[in-house]
């Protein structure tokens, strides 16, 4: 299965992002925002999802889409910066709960054998890599649930 991954520069953004059901990307250069559009195709309804922190270091609240990404609207009303590519999410659960990356690196499968590009290059939340979805077991998935979801 594939899990797509997004990073938050902090939990104020995650929070207003889960209390809007939305999430989005942020806007860049036209070169890089046409290759966003075109590597956005990849999420489709149902796909899944995990949000990380980089305030805190940490992976929260996992989720499904339930939308596709909308090439075309830009998102000014939620976060204080303008947004792009929003997608509707359904959260499994909320930043109250979060695993520090190292303690992910201990307890996930997927994480154990990160090379040189670290946390960031194994789960593709770079910049580069938004939107291009890592290959996890349904192991892998509940493990993550079991330690992020509010259920």
């Amino acid at each position: 299965m594939e899990l797509f991954c997004f990073a938050s520069k902090n939990l104020t953004n995650i929070w207003a992002g889960i209390g809007a059901s939305m999430w989005v990307v942020a806007e860049t250069s036209p070169t890089d925002m046409k290759a966003r559009i075109t590597k956005s195709n990849r999420l489709k309804v149902g796909s899944l999802g995990l949000l990380y922190c980089n305030e805190t270091h940490s992976f929260t609240t996992p989720f499904l889409a339930y939308s596709k990404p909308d090439p075309e609207k830009v998102v000014a009303d939620v976060w204080p910066e303008k947004w792009r590519l929003p997608f509707r999410i359904h959260p499994l659960g909320t930043p109250v709960r979060q695993l520090h990356m190292d303690a992910a690196k201990t307890k996930w499968p997927i994480l154990k054998n990160v090379g040189a590009g670290g946390v960031s290059a194994a789960m593709n939340i770079t910049g580069t890599t938004v939107f291009v979805p890592i290959e996890i077991s349904g192991d892998d998935w509940a493990l993550i649930l079991a330690d992020l979801s509010a259920v």
